[in-house]
């Protein structure tokens, strides 16, 4: 049985948050970060996922990052049947902020051209994954909520080490463990060097998750001349997210809406995040 999952959202942390997690002498995650089982490859059995934790010294925590199960009710449900007692753990940044990242992370590495309110038309993922009262009340509804930690991606940037102690803490493991990513910045902004490059990249990302080969992709994403050869470093920000940004009336009042029930469902107050955050 796996312990612990990050299931997400996205543009929230997750790779900072797995190379935090990867060295901790009582945790075994897997190489690959994102498996996505329980979401997209579900019907290949619990034997298949099982093998990706194979390695897991005796006596560790194992646990993966997953950052598309946050707003998939299914995987969820698949979820709480799989491991009833499973730890969550998730993250929260300002949905405005986050849905114009993933925005913004699509155009750099050349997977999308178009504006930003044609993108929220054309991928649903970037608005759904902001709907974080409705998704975690589907998640509170399966587990108990002294089962769930949830982060917020602002305190990560303002106390790094607070952050990871609390996710050691909340695994029940050493939170005196510094991880050497402490104080870095993973996943920079990357611009893709060749669009085309960058597609090919993605298609033969998508063909090595389908043939099993998840572990090597994971490899791969962590090598250094991969990456150089498919992407380099935006040394500048592009213009379109240098400018203000326009969010459609009816996300303001989506985002708006979902940020009432989270404070009502969290007992906390969420309402910093009612403005569009220009961070991105």
């Amino acid at each position: 049985m796996v312990d612990f999952i990050f299931l997400g959202p996205s543009k929230t942390a997750s790779t900072w948050i797995f190379e935090a997690l990867r060295p901790h002498p009582g945790l075994y995650v897997p190489v690959s970060k994102d498996i996505y089982f329980f979401d997209k490859y579900y019907e290949r059995g619990a034997a298949w996922y099982a093998g990706f934790f194979k390695d897991a010294p005796p006596g560790s925590l194992r646990g993966e990052l997953s950052h598309d199960y946050f707003s998939s009710p299914e995987a969820i449900r698949r979820l709480h049947a799989y491991n009833p007692k499973v730890r969550l753990i998730c993250c929260l940044r300002n949905p405005f902020e986050r849905a114009y990242s993933s925005y913004l992370h699509l155009v750099r590495v050349g997977m999308y051209a178009g504006s930003f309110a044609d993108a929220l038309q054309k991928f649903p993922f970037l608005v759904d994954e902001g709907k974080y009262c409705t998704n975690l009340q589907h998640i509170l509804s399966l587990f108990d909520r002294d089962a769930v930690l949830i982060l917020d991606f602002d305190e990560l940037e303002a106390d790094p080490q607070r952050f990871a102690r609390s996710i050691f803490r909340f695994l029940g493991v050493d939170e005196d463990f510094v991880p050497a990513v402490l104080h870095q910045k993973v996943n920079p902004a990357r611009v893709a060097r060749s669009v085309k490059l960058a597609g090919i990249a993605k298609q033969t990302a998508l063909l090595l998750r389908q043939w099993g080969c998840s572990n090597f992709l994971g490899r791969l994403k962590r090598s250094r001349l991969i990456n150089w050869l498919v992407y380099q470093s935006a040394a500048y920000t592009p213009n379109r997210s240098r400018e203000a940004v326009s969010y459609p009336e009816h996300l303001v009042r989506l985002y708006h809406t979902e940020l009432e029930g989270l404070s009502q469902l969290l007992h906390a107050d969420y309402s910093k995040w009612r403005s569009p955050s220009q961070r991105n």
